[in-house]
């Protein structure tokens, strides 16, 4: 298990030293896989870096992904059983069934589900319960602290109807996008892929729980874990102070890696 941690603050150019080192790594040591991990919005301009940098204008032994399509990776060659995954326009179509089926359950949004931007926004808010993985069990809690605040009530009783149907139609047809990462963890170590490979990671601010415990596992399988966390020399990077401050969020992701170690 080996973490390494490039450190530097916004432009310092601690991406490029990733991926100048990455390009070297994998120059020296051809038979070997190296997986580069970035956010989805990133992948197809990195792709673009990396052939600009490496000597031969190409990836090579070098696999850029996201999340995501790290997924998709892995579960086709771990030969994992996989449901379609469903998109953003089929949780929208899906989320108004749900809505006009459970209208008259609904305290809040059931009246309100005509209202432009109201399916978007429950989308947000289900995609988040998902990848911060608030269940049932949570839900409940969260229900019983919210008792003497009617507003908040109401809303999180709704959203809790309008999870159980959204589940109930997905159950044994589709999986959400959030859901792939906690596929993925539960048989990640029968995979070969990741077991061979390095693992470097740039562009992130934050993980999410799923995440982190994607990491954790990546650290424990893989040869090696990289990553870049934006943060000035000045600061103390195992300092962790007030939320106010600027590398707050910077400061708890090292915290949080550090402790997956």
């Amino acid at each position: 298990m080996s973490l390494q941690l490039i450190l530097g603050g916004s432009g310092s150019g601690k991406s490029r030293y990733l991926y100048e080192k990455l390009i070297q790594e994998s120059i020296m040591y051809p038979e070997k896989n190296f997986i580069l991990l970035v956010p989805e919005q990133f992948s197809m301009q990195t792709q673009k870096d990396i052939v600009a940098l490496h000597p031969r204008h190409g990836v090579m032994n070098i696999d850029i992904v996201s999340f995501g399509r790290l997924s998709y990776r892995i579960l086709a060659e771990v030969g994992a059983t996989q449901l379609p995954v469903l998109d953003d326009t089929g949780k929208n179509l899906l989320l108004r069934k749900v809505l006009e089926n459970k209208r008259e359950e609904l305290k809040l949004y059931g009246q309100k589900r005509h209202t432009p931007g109201m399916i978007s926004e429950i989308k947000s808010v289900v995609s988040e319960f998902y990848q911060y993985g608030i269940r049932e069990e949570e839900q409940e809690k969260m229900l019983t602290y919210a008792k003497k605040k009617p507003m908040l009530y109401a809303k999180l009783s709704d959203m809790q109807v309008i999870i159980q149907e959204f589940e109930r139609f997905m159950e044994e047809h589709y999986i959400t996008k959030e859901e792939q990462l906690d596929v993925l963890c539960r048989v990640i170590s029968k995979s070969n892929i990741i077991k061979k490979s390095s693992i470097w990671i740039d562009g992130f601010t934050g993980f999410t729980p799923i995440q982190y415990q994607l990491i954790g596992l990546l650290l424990s399988l893989s040869k090696k874990v990289i990553l870049t966390v934006t943060i000035v020399s000045r600061e103390n990077p195992y300092h962790i102070g007030g939320e106010q401050e600027l590398f707050h969020m910077s400061k708890e992701m090292i915290s949080h890696l550090v402790r997956l170690t």
